[in-house]
């Protein structure tokens, strides 16, 4: 899934008005999965890289596969989840290890249906499996075209869900920014990466 909608699934399942520190650890949490796909992007930009050797060689080779890989695996955040569960009892600062955690499980939950040939190790380090759905949440080759509508109509309603419940213009304003975000990826892809 884009990354937008797992932000505002987390925050929708797991986000508080007026609890700024646990929202803030939901929002890392639904982000650190694709902070190393980012960070690939950004960094091939700045080394003028081409698009089709970022995603079709750079994205599957060390040391990018390997930080993908340690991003989303769920028996890390697992760990974290337990950590933040038992600590809590003690240290109550804990409780936002839980959401993060909680978060990053929400967004490698979302993700293991819709990836294809770029699945992920989820069970990493326990296993190097990846489940290759028969549908991709952006390859039209595997119904991504199809998946994209569904996915931007679970965001309007994401978004709807958090409008109504956080009533900060600032947030609002970025529940219009990541609504907006869904012809993001369309269009770079689309037009100007043709360009």
């Amino acid at each position: 899934m884009n990354t937008q909608t797992h932000v505002l699934l987390a925050a929708a399942v797991l986000a508080k008005p007026d609890q700024p520190a646990r929202n803030t650890a939901v929002i890392a949490g639904s982000l650190v999965p694709d902070l190393a796909i980012y960070t690939l992007f950004v960094w091939s930009k700045i080394a003028g890289i081409a698009e089709r050797t970022v995603w079709s060689e750079l994205y599957y080779q060390p040391p990018w596969s390997d930080a993908v890989t340690i991003g989303n695996s769920a028996p890390i955040y697992l760990l974290f989840l337990v950590v933040g569960l038992t600590a809590t009892t003690w240290f109550r600062p804990a409780s936002l290890l839980t959401y993060f955690a909680l978060a990053a499980l929400i967004h490698l939950a979302t993700d293991f249906p819709v990836h294809v040939d770029d699945a992920h190790a989820h069970f990493w380090p326990v296993s190097e499996w990846r489940f290759r759905s028969p549908v991709s949440y952006w390859n039209p080759n595997h119904n991504g075209n199809w998946f994209a509508f569904f996915e931007i109509a679970i965001g309007i309603l994401l978004s709807f869900v958090l409008w109504r419940r956080f009533h900060a213009v600032w947030v609002r304003a970025l529940l219009v920014l990541a609504v907006i975000a869904y012809l993001g990826p369309p269009l770079y892809f689309g037009v100007l990466a043709g360009l």
